[in-house]
């Protein structure tokens, strides 16, 4: 969505659940890559931007993919934004040569939002209907059935889960 109200013009999700691109095209994805359709991703990402993208993001904590994404970035001025979190004790690594040649990586705790100026500003971006966040949410559990939304996630079955309790 916040792509989408940047103006992007190309929208491109990845990944490797084919049951994720109709979700994303609900909130503006354009494209849809599954990495296990494709031969070398980077490759085809790069051919698919015409040249790299200007921003690429992970979100998903795999270091593979982190490096991929910047890969995937257009040399010269293309940034890619880690904001999934590792496993501890991983590490990413990349050849030099990716970020003299203009790319930039970079990390992000909570989409870089201030609370105190940013989250009422995004409240009232929802109180208005200017963004989505209910159909982000695929399943609500009791407190007792918190273990369930730690299977969903890790089952790749879940966008959001909301324990009440």
């Amino acid at each position: 969505q916040g792509a989408r109200m940047a103006g992007a013009n190309m929208i491109v999700g990845v990944d490797i659940n084919p049951d994720r691109e109709e979700w994303g095209r609900k909130f503006g994805m354009t494209h849809f890559v599954n990495p296990k359709d494709v031969g070398d991703l980077v490759a085809h990402l790069v051919a698919l931007t015409d040249g790299g993208a200007d921003y690429t993001f992970d979100c998903t904590g795999n270091t593979t993919v982190m490096r991929q994404a910047l890969e995937a970035c257009h040399r010269g001025w293309g940034t890619s934004i880690v904001i999934g979190v590792a496993e501890a004790g991983k590490e990413i690594s990349t050849r030099p040569f990716q970020l003299v040649t203009g790319r930039n990586w970079r990390g992000t705790a909570f989409g870089g939002a201030k609370g105190r100026t940013d989250v009422p500003k995004i409240v009232d971006w929802y109180m208005n209907g200017r963004i989505e966040i209910d159909p982000m949410i695929t399943h609500v559990l009791t407190l007792d059935d918190i273990n369930k939304g730690f299977d969903l996630m890790h089952a790749g079955e879940s966008i959001r889960s909301v324990v009440v309790y």
